[in-house]
């Protein structure tokens, strides 16, 4: 009514105008024109009050209260409508009738009263206001003019009147209904709205809590890692050496989880990148015979392969690393029997798959086996039967490659896990697959060593895992300095900046520095590029990128110790091999 009433006005006075001059040009009677004017007076009061009315009620605020003073619309209007109930008598007095006459004034009368309609229809009070006034002009005219064709006209007059008012009737129904819906879906939205940020927050502080739980969880698994090897290397011909190789075990499956977990957070951090070449599926093929094959005939399973000249362009680690959680699964879940790698193409897609025939999977789990942490008829979560965790990442990894991950069972007779990946046309040669994961822990005796047993700077804020690092370190470096603070570290650096062949530094730290400032202001007091590694447990995916970004030699906690001593001998030795990073180095002895 407040907007749709101000444009009408113009409409409204066009009409009027035009239904005088046209009535005055035929009559010739004063009559039409005082109508004319009196009734453009009345647009022109109409108007004023709207203008107010929209001064007192802004549009923008509609939405903040709803319009009162009905009045100020509903008076003018009245008045302005009663001119129209005089419109039949004043245009065309008695005595004046003719068919022209009477068609023009039906016309006119009845094109004001459709018009109306779309503005009537938005506020019920205004159907009668309009439509009673136009059709009682009507009637009444007609009624008063009496004979065949005035009866007949003031019956069509009332015929059309009442059913304009119930269409404007319908009409506002109509626009209700629309509004509430309307409403209704704005509510709706909102909310809708207000939970999925409410759901971004708990996912946020889901995300924080984990990473936070998984960081000081893999504190002193880290240091126990490194406790419990340093014991079983010292144990290692004392009757308890069983014992300590228990301690072990059951280290490495916490590890185990734990990096899982990691490697979700490497993933979803888009740490990981595919790097895509073109690869044959025979090599991919004969790797996974070289893994598996010991340990299938140690199970009495039968491990056979069946593929084509077959080519792939994708990241052959990537893959592997997919097909090697297939065929652990399948030889963990098959009792007898054996597994088949098959590679067919399907189109222009090449699947590969592994079958078993083992215990199957019931239908109601087969939509939930790619879920984090989730294991079939493992009530007890028996770690030797997995962590559940597993196939969340092959998901995670295939759409990655750009590729599907499925699988189909039937319980009691086996499995078959599949992924599809584009097929490529066939190249010159294979290229070597690189090693997907970290390789087993060599040999100590058979490591090769620095030239000169190294002096390492340990910074971590956690004296507990020092003490760790330092007890499996220890034989095999001269010197190990362990330092809670920056502060303390940037002392001793100072004190004698040439005399540490390596830094070990803990990402997170009690300082306000984190472990890649601490190694920048560590390096700088040193005046030399100190080969450093930066250890973390962190698996929020803001702290991984900001490790990997650093170029520094990136390790997560908990760390296998025997990896831990290899990479700080690998650095060495590489910072060895380039003297100009370092301007003098201690002579062996």
């Amino acid at each position: 009514m407040f907007v749709m009433g101000p444009p009408t006005v113009l409409t409204a006075l066009t009409a009027a105008i035009a239904m005088a001059g046209v009535f005055f040009w035929m009559t010739r009677g004063l009559g039409a024109l005082i109508w004319g004017f009196v009734i453009c007076a009345l647009l022109g009061l109409r108007l004023v009050f709207m203008r107010w009315n929209a001064r007192l009620y802004p549009e923008p605020e509609f939405t903040l209260r709803q319009p009162d003073g009905a009045w100020r619309f509903m008076c003018p209007l009245g008045a302005y409508m009663s001119m129209w109930t005089l419109a039949p008598w004043a245009l065309m007095p008695p005595g004046t009738e003719s068919p022209m006459r009477i068609l023009i004034l039906l016309l006119g009368m009845f094109a004001v009263l459709m018009g109306s309609v779309p503005v009537i229809a938005t506020w019920r009070a205004m159907v009668p206001v309009v439509t009673i006034p136009l059709t009682l002009g009507v009637v009444t005219r007609f009624a008063w003019m009496g004979g065949t064709d005035g009866w007949f006209t003031c019956v069509v007059g009332l015929l059309f009147g009442g059913s304009m008012a119930r269409y404007a009737l319908s009409q506002h129904q109509l626009i209700r209904r629309s509004l509430s819906d309307q409403i209704d879906k704005e509510l709706l939205s909102e909310q809708l709205l207000r939970q999925s940020f409410e759901l971004q927050r708990l996912n946020r502080e889901r995300s924080r809590f984990f990473a936070s739980a998984s960081h000081d969880l893999r504190q002193p698994v880290h240091a126990l890692a490194l406790f419990s090897r340093s014991l079983e290397r010292d144990l290692a011909d004392h009757p308890l050496a069983p014992v300590a190789g228990r301690v072990v075990q059951a280290t490495d499956a916490v590890s185990g989880l734990l990096n899982a977990m990691l490697d979700i957070s490497k993933i979803d951090a888009g740490t990981v990148v595919p790097q895509p070449m073109e690869i044959a599926v025979d090599p991919l093929f004969l790797r996974l015979s070289q893994l598996f094959e010991p340990r299938a005939q140690q199970a009495g399973l039968s491990l056979r392969f069946h593929t084509g000249p077959e080519w792939l362009k994708t990241d052959a680690d990537l893959l592997l690393r997919v097909l090697t959680n297939f065929v652990d699964n399948a030889l963990k879940y098959t009792r007898h029997g054996g597994i088949l790698v098959s590679a067919r193409p399907r189109g222009d897609r090449l699947r590969l798959a592994v079958w078993d025939t083992g215990l199957g999977i019931a239908p109601e789990h087969l939509p939930h086996v790619f879920d984090e942490f989730y294991q079939v008829d493992n009530p007890q979560r028996d770690v030797a039967r997995g962590l559940g965790i597993g196939l969340a990442i092959v998901k995670r990894l295939v759409d990655l490659l750009g590729g599907e991950v499925g699988v189909r069972s039937r319980q009691d007779h086996g499995s078959v896990f599949w992924v599809d990946l584009p097929r490529r046309p066939p190249a010159p040669a294979a290229p070597a697959l690189a090693p997907t994961a970290t390789p087993a822990p060599a040999a100590i005796d058979t490591m090769e060593l620095p030239l000169v047993p190294p002096r390492v700077l340990l910074l971590d804020d956690e004296q507990p895992v020092g003490e760790a690092v330092r007890m499996w370190l220890a034989p095999y470096c001269e010197r190990i300095e362990i330092t809670t603070r920056l502060s303390d570290a940037c002392a001793q650096v100072r004190a004698t900046p040439e005399d540490f062949d390596a830094f070990i530094v803990d990402f997170r730290l009690a300082d306000p520095q984190d472990g890649i400032q601490a190694t920048a202001e560590l390096r700088q007091l040193a005046g030399r590029r100190v080969p450093t590694i930066l250890v973390t447990g962190d698996t929020d995916p803001e702290r991984v990128r900001a490790a990997y970004a650093s170029d520094l030699v990136v390790m997560f906690k908990p760390v296998q110790p025997e990896v831990l001593l290899r990479t700080l001998h690998q650095i060495i030795r590489s910072e060895e091999r380039e003297p100009a990073l370092s301007p003098r180095r201690r002579q062996p002895p």
